[in-house]
């Protein structure tokens, strides 16, 4: 969640779709149809690691129920080619015709129109992206007391209390720029696991998070629940279901990139500053020493 510009410095390949549909043999007088997508991207990151991920999206129905099946891989090798992890996640769904699927092509928010099967609704309404928790990315947010941010030195932070608090959750947190208090990310927090006897793909937090969104939690994690999802607009929302923090098992956290860029820049205002008033106070120091000799 570094500065927009950090996160990947050029895209080698972006956006490689292909998709196929087929009707096969009717039934009670309706054709069973199959679509796939594939989207294959390659990303050079700040450090000179490579990330790639490759998805293929299959969706079929028969008239009456729609199966929609997921498959991405994920890759990453350093500069000299060497392989540093791979990971595969597979997801699947079903619903009847006529429902409200999840966005399936388009990849959570990369512009590319969501498919539409015969008899499914393609009228569904904007996801509003804009606030999280009740609160505003981009709002100035008022309080008596910010206190800096412990991971991250480039915001602040204040506890607040939303108008709808999640169950089971205990503390929220609004992080703010630190010259001009803008709200940059919002996490709710949890010091006990939220239902840890749910599978983690089938948890609640999961699925309300799919179905606000319209896109799939994607697994970003080998060896913890921890699912993110590209909500558009450079926006995203991270779920660790359990040992998120030393602090809490639980966390949801949801940021705006380019809020986070302003964040950056502010930081290292105050910095720069901050190196131009030591230079000044030591020169001065100098000379008053050099005059005293």
């Amino acid at each position: 969640m570094n500065r927009k510009g950090m996160a990947a410095m050029s895209v080698a390949a972006v956006a490689v779709a292909a998709l196929v549909m087929h009707g096969v043999a009717e039934s009670n007088g309706q054709k069973d149809v199959s679509s796939k997508t594939a989207e294959s991207t390659v990303v050079t990151n700040d450090n000179g690691s490579v990330s790639r991920s490759f998805t293929e999206c299959t969706v079929t129905t028969n008239g009456s129920m729609v199966i929609e099946h997921r498959r991405e891989t994920r890759t990453n090798m350093d500069a000299e080619g060497n392989m540093l992890e791979t990971s595969t996640s597979e997801y699947t769904q079903s619903y009847p015709v006529g429902d409200s699927p999840m966005a399936v092509s388009g990849f959570g928010g990369r512009g590319q129109p969501a498919l539409t099967l015969s008899g499914a609704k393609d009228d569904k309404p904007a996801v509003n992206t804009d606030s999280f928790l009740g609160l505003k990315f981009g709002d100035e947010y008022k309080s008596d007391k910010f206190d800096p941010d412990p991971a991250n030195s480039q915001l602040l932070r204040a506890k607040f209390t939303p108008k709808k608090p999640l169950a089971d959750f205990d503390d929220y947190f609004v992080y703010v720029t630190p010259t001009t208090h803008r709200v940059a990310m919002v996490r709710a927090c949890a010091k006990e696991a939220v239902d840890p006897g749910l599978r983690p793909r089938r948890h609640y937090l999961v699925e309300a998070l799919e179905k606000k969104y319209g896109t799939w939690a994607r697994l970003r994690s080998w060896w913890q629940p921890l699912y993110e999802l590209d909500i558009g607009s450079d926006r995203h929302v991270r779920l660790c279901l359990s040992g998120a923090t030393d602090d809490y098992e639980t966390v949801i956290a949801a940021w705006d990139d380019a809020i986070l860029s302003i964040a950056y820049d502010e930081h290292e205002a105050i910095r720069e500053e901050a190196r131009k008033a030591a230079a000044d106070k030591r020169a001065k120091r100098v000379s008053e020493a050099q005059d005293a000799f």
